[in-house]
């Protein structure tokens, strides 16, 4: 009788050494990197443009925190990279004998530095894979494409291509149109890197306590206000790691060494050492909405006849770096039922509560009109059509939203406007103008 006892109990902590349900999570540390100077050989870019831009290319990796930088001045052309890797991966073999010199393309190396850069982690080597600039319509118009390819030293392997198209303009001179396109590299490319599966960065809960969450890394890794972060369950059984994303968490606070995060939604609840992954985003969700608005009926202000409105909008917020409160800006198009349709602009902030899936808020903003006043009609400008700013006022309202996945929100919200003349010519009821409505709309998390 006993002997069974015995198998049982040895079956069940085999069976434990095997199953493990709860895999140690991996913690993300911080990698060397070595960066390369932009490389542009074959396109006519002034060097004088250049002359901040490696700088500013290192100080994104700075930003990111994950990384520790040095700083190369060599210059790859995009010809050269793939002879670059295989270099790496041939210096990795046994029979490989060490040059005086390594030449890529226009990249040059002595054997001191070569063996440097193989002391690093990671090689980031930027390169100008495109360039085009000309005079359009009286405007210099300036685009770059630029490639930042990630090779692994200890193999050789290309972790991982950041894309980056840039664009960049001015009346002014060819010159300014380049720089303003090289200043807008930067502005992308780290949301790119983080884009990359091996830099995204991966934690782990320390404490949980209902909806709040403490977890580890902060500041000093790159953590920001307003990160996402995956709830991952991860399920070990034997060799086979197998992980699945349930739940959702919004960083509120950041810390040097430690972060605490709202727990959007989740299917798992969290606990110490529950597995975390960075979102990456972009920094700005894209809302867009449709909204039924009645004209204020203000005697001598208003035109009562026109009754009723239709408000059609696109909205952006700010949300890397933000938490309750957040900037905003709007583009409007005002449809009459009739015939007009100004266009409006509203730039100001809101203020949200998250509870769970729902968001409640509320927001205020100045607002502009510009003078596309049309009468359809009439097939009729307004008399002012060569001032550009012709309304200014204010744009409040309240909204209420609910997640549904990851990525997409849906919201219900009211909204007041009201806008003030600044020119005379305009037909009625635009020298001021304004209403009440509500409305649905759909935001993208981006």
């Amino acid at each position: 009788m006993k002997r069974p006892v015995i198998s049982a109990i040895s079956l069940i902590f085999v069976l434990a050494l095997s199953l493990n349900l709860h895999a140690q999570p991996e913690v993300s540390e911080r990698n060397e990197v070595a960066i390369f100077s932009l490389g542009f050989y074959g396109y006519d870019i002034p060097v004088e443009a250049l002359s901040t831009i490696d700088i500013e290319i290192q100080r994104v990796f700075i930003d990111l925190g994950r990384f520790t930088i040095m700083g190369m001045t060599q210059r790859f052309d995009s010809a050269s990279v793939n002879d670059f890797i295989d270099s790496i991966k041939r210096s990795k073999e046994e029979n490989f004998v060490m040059p005086d010199k390594f030449l890529f393309g226009e990249a040059f190396f002595t054997d001191a530095e070569y063996n440097k850069l193989m002391g690093a982690f990671i090689i980031a080597v930027p390169v100008v894979t495109s360039f085009n600039s000309e005079l359009v319509e009286n405007d210099w118009k300036t685009d770059i494409k630029t490639n930042v390819s990630f090779i692994n030293v200890q193999d050789g392997t290309l972790m991982g291509i950041a894309n980056v198209e840039s664009s960049g303009s001015s009346r002014e001179t060819q010159f300014k149109s380049i720089k303003s396109a090289i200043d807008n590299i930067p502005m992308q490319l780290q949301y790119e890197i983080r884009k990359i599966p091996a830099f995204q960065l991966r934690t782990k809960v320390l404490e949980a306590k209902g909806s709040r969450v403490e977890l580890m890394m902060g500041s000093g890794m790159g953590i920001k206000v307003g990160d996402e972060y995956a709830i991952k369950k991860v399920v070990q059984i034997g060799e086979i790691t197998d992980e699945s994303e349930v739940g959702l968490i919004l960083i509120k606070e950041v810390r040097e060494n430690s972060s605490t995060g709202t727990v959007l939604y989740t299917r798992m609840k969290p606990g110490a050492d529950t597995q975390l992954q960075e979102i990456p985003r972009l920094g700005a969700d894209t809302a867009v909405y449709l909204h039924y608005s009645k004209y204020f009926n203000i005697p001598g202000l208003m035109n009562p006849e026109n009754a009723g409105a239709l408000i059609a909008g696109a909205r952006a917020e700010l949300t890397r770096g933000f938490y309750n409160f957040r900037p905003y800006a709007a583009v409007e198009v005002v449809a009459d039922l009739a015939k007009w349709f100004p266009i409006n602009i509203v730039v100001g902030g809101q203020y949200s509560l998250y509870l769970g899936r729902l968001e409640l808020g509320g927001r205020v903003g100045i607002a502009g009109s510009a003078n596309v006043v049309v009468n359809l009609l009439e097939d009729e400008f307004a008399e002012d059509d060569d001032k550009w700013f012709t309304h200014y006022g204010v744009s409040g309202g309240a909204y209420l939203s609910f997640l549904i996945n990851r990525n997409t929100k849906i919201f219900a919200e009211v909204q007041a406007d009201l806008l003030f003349g600044l020119f005379d010519g305009f037909a009625e009821p635009f020298n001021n103008f304004g209403g009440y409505g509500a409305g649905l709309g759909i935001t993208f998390k981006l």
